[in-house]
């Protein structure tokens, strides 16, 4: 290459840019002129060879010495380059020529590859002064686009896009949208490899990439040094969780995608991911196990596991058993044991009488026949095959059937063995009282024997079995009854106890009931008046809801009391009054049981407990209370007494009473509640007028059952006695009238029930209409005052609209003043433009920078260029501004404005006139007489707001 020495400049003024033979634009050799001193040259515009030809500035520099370094980096990639001094001082970097009819798509492209930088814009030299320095020799070509080294670089990413299956057009080294889709879609998927301008470093890069698949060097070093030569290996093992080649090609071998995976199903045993799946499936988590299982023939986990459990090893035995419902070999067996069992004896019996009936019969007709089955049932004792054994069972039986007198001897050896088998239960059951009754008198005498928890277990084993008619179940309580006295040694004992109970004299018993000893904790069960009613608690840990705090408080901590009852009619006055009286402890529901038990000592928390009767009960009952009180597991609760429930219950059951009456009588105008015994949650309503009315009365009937969420409707006298015969409803409310009507129909179909006890009366109805009333009249106020308040308000709002409104005009008149003579100089140069282009008018041309429209708005263009095709002629174009303000490009504040295009049009043949609309924007750059980032669409599609909140457009001509 030639250098340009530092202070010398080439004369350019004469020089025509000659053209070569191929009619590219080449650096002639006139290029070097004589050199002449800074002070001697005259400087004059460097301006492209060809008029239709721009010059291609790739970078600008503030030194020649900068300059010059940075257009030797770009030769390899871009070709021949020369450094150009401009008019502001500044050297540009000139790499050729673009023709004007592709230059600037061509330059969008080159720049969305790379190849030159973002900043890289077209001159026609206006402001070029003098070439400082010249990378061109003789002969080469000035048009850009044949530069060979620049055809290179294309071709090279042409050919890295083709082996990523990016790009699939021809590797020629021309540039469109295909290549540039391919590139981005690599920069998408890697990254850019550079973030300014590709350089054979990055180009290098991109191939390497191409080849392997890896964003870079970093990336491929880390997956060589895990043994991967390939990035789609890499990150498919990077993506499953494999730290190396070796173990990743294992697991894909075998088909695991996840080291996770890998290792679950390697460790377990398997040895590819079908058995793995399949195992996992069926929940196997072991190759050892899917793969015995499968042998063994069982499809899951599951039924393998059990099959394991069960004891069996055979699996056509262990299906075998399962089928007879089966599932472990220990009951199976017994069970087989027990059905060879009988038959066996079924068997023996058979051969018996069949014995018996012969001795006595030995002339029968059939001898032989009945002797060869009965030899053949013979031989089958000896075997294990309990089917074989019933069927040669079967066989002589219905043989001997046949035979004349066989079916009554029969009839009679089956008498006389029944009759043996119930006289050997009796003894047994003898026995086993007997033994019971001993070891119950042992129990009592021997508190401290450390024999005495077998001898226990035994005696509550033995409660129920003597009544049993199994006679197996019999003799194994005889065999364990017999193996506990042998074992403990109680052979002797049991002895001398049975002859002291022969010799002892039979007293008479007490029939007043046991003496018991009066204690201080006892007391308040044994003493006192005999109708009187004690109320305890469960103070045990058994007590399922009730807990006494540390405060000394009671509280139900279930929300739930369960409260038994000994001597204390049920009812539901009763349990209104238990249930006023436990809710402020939590007990929100009641659980009450009629007969208090033994067993309710630990079921219940609450006990009341009538004296008479307690006294009256069996010994073991009230051994088992008192001895509670003694433990303190039963105390006096102290909260309320019964004689205050008492009073509760007789106020209600009188108020009840009397509503009844009054009901039944017709007497008494009101309205009550009627109470079934069903399970519902419903009530039904039988009222005129407004149910709301009434609601406080049916709240407290509901809050003396209550029902848990209620469910209530109105409905008719006839509905409401078939919801309640349906059990759809436990409340009927309604009037005396109502009421009776259906008493009377509940009383006639055998239906029992009761009332609440709340009356609801006349005055009480008109208080409660009265105030009804006045809460519709306070919401009724309180809606037109809202109501005013809202119209006052959106009085205020639009007042205050409309000032609004009223000042933004005046703002924006103030400054459409202001900027109105530069908003309308823009917005003539749009409108020179476009008349000059649609309408094809020829007037003088405004001030400022040349607009473009084919270029800057090619939608319009085409739009226009249509028109005559489709028959139609532009008449007029009519511009208004719509937004004008300062935008911001690349760090720089420059004018930008947004108008309406109104183009009217007519069509002859038609005999039409139409109007089209467009909303077009751009950015003027008065310094480098050009149009930035122009904006345009019909008005329909109108997005310019966008548009001017993108470039930060600073609005002088709207008020904001």
């Amino acid at each position: 290459m030639r250098r340009v020495p530092i202070g010398l400049i080439v004369s350019i003024s004469a020089i025509s840019l000659g053209v070569s033979t191929n009619s590219a634009q080449s650096m002639p050799s006139t290029l070097k002129q004589t050199y002449r001193k800074d002070s001697d040259i005259i400087r004059v515009n460097l301006v492209p060879p060809q008029a239709n030809t721009f010059w291609l500035v790739v970078a600008s520099r503030p030194t020649q010495e900068e300059a010059v370094d940075l257009a030797r980096t770009y030769a390899a990639t871009i070709g021949p380059i020369f450094v150009v001094q401009s008019q502001n001082g500044l050297f540009a970097i000139v790499a050729g020529t673009l023709n004007f009819d592709k230059a600037k798509p061509n330059l969008i492209t080159l720049k969305d590859l790379h190849i030159i930088p973002q900043d890289s814009f077209l001159s026609r030299g206006d402001n070029l002064d003098r070439i400082v320095w010249l990378g061109f020799d003789r002969g080469t070509p000035l048009d850009f686009m044949s530069q060979s080294a620049y055809r290179s670089v294309v071709q090279r990413l042409q050919a890295a896009m083709t082996r990523l299956s990016l790009y699939s057009g021809p590797v020629d080294g021309l540039i469109g949208r295909t290549t540039v889709n391919a590139f981005n879609a690599y920069s998408a998927k890697f990254g850019m490899p550079n973030a300014d301008i590709i350089t054979m470093d990055a180009l290098a890069q991109i191939e390497r990439t191409s080849s392997d698949g890896f964003r870079n060097d970093p990336e491929r070093s880390l997956a060589q040094s895990q043994g991967f030569n390939d990035a789609l290996s890499f990150n498919e093992a990077r993506a499953g969780g494999f730290a190396s080649a070796n173990i990743f090609t294992q697991a894909r071998n075998m088909g695991f995608k996840t080291q996770r995976e890998f290792d679950v199903a390697t460790s377990a045993g398997f040895a590819s991911k079908a058995d793995f799946q399949k195992a996992q499936a069926a929940g196997f988590t072991s190759a050892q196990d899917f793969r015995a299982a499968q042998k063994l023939g069982f499809a899951t986990q599951r039924e393998f596991t059990a099959f394991q459990s069960s004891g069996f090893s055979d699996p056509d035995q262990y299906r075998a058993a399962m089928q007879k419902g089966f599932t472990d070999k220990a009951s199976y067996d017994k069970a087989e044991s027990k059905r060879l069992k009988v038959a066996k004896d079924a068997a023996a019996i058979v051969l018996s009488d069949a014995q018996t009936f012969l001795r006595l019969n030995p002339q029968l007709p059939n001898l032989i026949d009945i002797a060869d089955k009965a030899s053949a049932l013979n031989a089958q004792l000896q075997t294990t095959s309990t089917d074989a054994l019933v069927a040669s069972t079967t066989q002589l039986n219905g043989l001997l059937l046949t035979v004349n007198g066989y079916p009554d001897f029969l009839a009679t050896r089956e008498k006389e063995r029944t009759d043996a088998v119930e006289k050997q239960k009796e003894r047994i059951r003898t026995e086993l009282t007997t033994g019971q009754q001993a070891l119950k008198k042992w129990m009592a005498g021997h508190l401290t024997s450390p024999n005495l928890p077998a001898v226990v277990a035994e005696v509550k084993d033995l409660d129920g079995i003597n009544t049993s008619a199994d006679l197996d179940t019999l003799l194994e309580a005889q065999k364990g009854l017999r193996a506990l006295i042998a074992n403990q040694g109680l052979a002797s004992d049991l002895t001398q106890l049975a002859a002291e109970a022969a010799s002892a004299i039979p007293s008479t018993r007490d029939v007043s009931g046991p003496r018991i000893e009066e204690t201080e904790l006892n007391r308040v069960l044994l003493k006192g008046a005999l109708e009187d009613v004690v109320v305890l608690y469960n103070a045990g840990p058994t007590a399922p809801s009730l807990l006494r705090t540390l405060s000394g408080d009671f509280s139900f901590t279930t929300n739930e009391a369960s409260i038994c009852l000994l001597g204390v009619d049920d009812n539901p006055s009763l349990e209104r009054a238990l249930r006023r009286a436990v809710s402020p402890l939590g007990g929100k529901t009641l659980r009450v049981k009629t007969g208090c038990t033994i067993e309710d000592i630990d079921r219940s928390d609450l006990f009341l407990l009538r004296r008479k009767k307690f006294i009256e009960a069996n010994a073991d009952y009230i051994v088992s209370y008192l001895d509670a009180i003694e433990k303190k597991k039963l105390r006096p609760f102290e909260p309320f007494k019964f004689a205050d429930l008492k009073s509760a219950i007789d106020q209600d059951s009188a108020q009840v009473a009397r509503i009844a009456n009054d009901v039944e009588a017709g007497t008494r105008p009101g309205f009550a509640g009627l109470i079934l015994g069903n399970g519902s949650f419903g009530i039904c309503a039988v009222v005129d007028g407004d149910l709301r009315v009434h609601q406080p009365s049916i709240d407290e009937i509901v809050q003396s059952i209550p029902i848990p969420a209620p469910q209530q409707k109105a409905t008719t006298v006839e509905d409401a006695y078939a919801a309640l015969r349906r059990d759809q409803c436990r409340v009927l409310y309604g009037s005396n009238q109502t009421l009776k009507k259906i008493g009377e129909a509940l009383s006639r179909d055998g239906i029992s029930f009761s009332y609440a006890p709340v009356w609801f009366d006349q005055p009480r109805l008109v208080a409660e209409q009265t105030k009804l009333d006045v809460e519709k009249q306070n919401q009724i106020k309180a809606a037109e005052a809202a109501r005013l308040a809202a119209e006052e308000s959106k009085k205020l709002s639009e007042m205050k609209l409309a000032e609004d409104q009223k000042s933004k005009a005046a703002q924006e008149l103030q400054l459409r003043q202001q900027n109105g003579p530069a908003a309308t100089s823009l917005s003539n140069l749009l409108s020179y433009g476009l008349r000059k282009t649609v309408l094809n008018e020829s007037g003088n041309q405004p001030a400022g920078p040349t607009i473009d429209i084919a270029s800057s708005f090619p939608k319009l263009a085409a739009w226009n260029a249509g028109l005559q095709h489709d028959a139609w002629k532009p008449t007029d174009v009519v511009v208004a501004i719509q937004d004008y303000g300062s935008a911001s490009w690349k760090g720089r504040n420059l004018q930008a404005i947004v108008v309406q295009a109104d183009v009217k049009i007519k069509s002859a043949e038609r005999g039409e006139y139409k109007d089209a609309c467009f909303i077009l924007g751009a950015v003027i750059d008065a310094e480098f007489q050009m149009v930035r980032d122009p904006y345009e669409a019909p008005c329909s599609d109108d997005t310019s707001a966008a548009w001017s909140t993108g470039h930060d457009l600073r609005s002088s001509w709207k008020a904001h």
